[in-house]
């Protein structure tokens, strides 16, 4: 009885971490894709839209890399549930921003257009998966016990 109890608190903290992880590093993939990785225009005379929208994915991305943070340290499964919902919404804002809201450069050839889009693209995608992955743990996790 205590030994399966034990494995269910290390079960517990196993997904707590992984999941923490899997959004830190994530969160940080967005901030580090227009910046770093695939970087977009840097023109210091004029600003296009791309710029903006770099500035808006740094700071999207340091909300998902937060609330991966902050889940590390939350032992309620509700409340995880609550913070993986919100990184939904922050995966539907990291696709938004390049493709509604702040944009990209007009020219298809550019980098922002040929790089760095698809990979937030793809960075969204995990985003959306991995959080879906951790409701559906919790929710089921939640009705076992």
């Amino acid at each position: 009885m205590i030994k399966k109890e034990n494995e269910k608190g290390k079960l517990k903290m196993k997904n707590r971490v992984i999941s923490s992880i899997v959004f830190i590093l994530l969160g940080a993939f967005i901030i580090l894709t227009p910046t770093v990785l695939f970087r977009v225009c840097d023109s210091a005379e004029m600003r296009m839209s791309c710029y903006y929208t770099k500035q808006a994915e740094i700071g999207v991305g340091a909300v998902i890399a937060a609330l991966g943070l902050l889940s590390l340290f939350t032992k309620d499964a509700k409340i995880r549930i609550g913070y993986s919902v919100s990184q939904l919404l922050n995966a539907a804002l990291v696709l938004a921003l390049p493709l509604k809201l702040t944009g990209i450069c007009k020219m298809k050839s550019m980098d922002c257009h040929v790089r760095t889009l698809p990979a937030l693209i793809v960075g969204a995608a995990f985003i959306v998966i991995a959080a879906v992955v951790n409701i559906i743990y919790l929710s089921r996790k939640g009705k076992e016990q």
